[in-house]
């Protein structure tokens, strides 16, 4: 179970930074980024805590040709990072923004499909078809 520091600490962030803080504070407490969230989200609706279950993680792997978990709100997930010709010319084909399906991070995509991404929190490589 997470404290309730921690929880209240969730809730005043942005959605955003509450997707990136997930998987930190899971690996904090010995949790993955999945259990986090859903305990945020019972302590926020007010609902029974679900319960832990500490499993050792081996090397995950990443199906190909899975369907998107994703985003509303695509703009906020722009990188800005490159200022070259090239990467302003990629971040304007930036229309979508989706979840790493291993970390949680949020990546920002183009709307092509089929489309691999390479995640550059975790490195996992994915393919999205739909």
């Amino acid at each position: 179970m997470l404290p309730t520091d921690v929880l209240a600490k969730l809730d005043g962030m942005d959605e955003y930074d509450r997707l990136l803080s997930y998987d930190r504070i899971g690996r904090d407490h010995r949790m993955s980024a999945a259990e986090v969230e859903a305990q945020y989200n019972a302590w926020k609706s007010g609902g029974e805590m679900p319960s832990t279950t500490s499993t050792p993680e081996s090397a995950p792997s990443t199906p190909s040709g899975q369907s998107a978990n994703y985003i509303q709100d695509a703009s906020k997930y722009r990188p800005a990072y490159d200022p070259s010709r090239e990467g302003r010319a990629r971040q304007s084909q930036i229309e979508q923004a989706v979840m790493c399906p291993l970390c949680n991070s949020a990546l920002g995509i183009p709307a092509t499909r089929p489309i691999k991404v390479t995640c550059p929190s975790c490195l996992a490589e994915s393919t999205f078809t739909a």
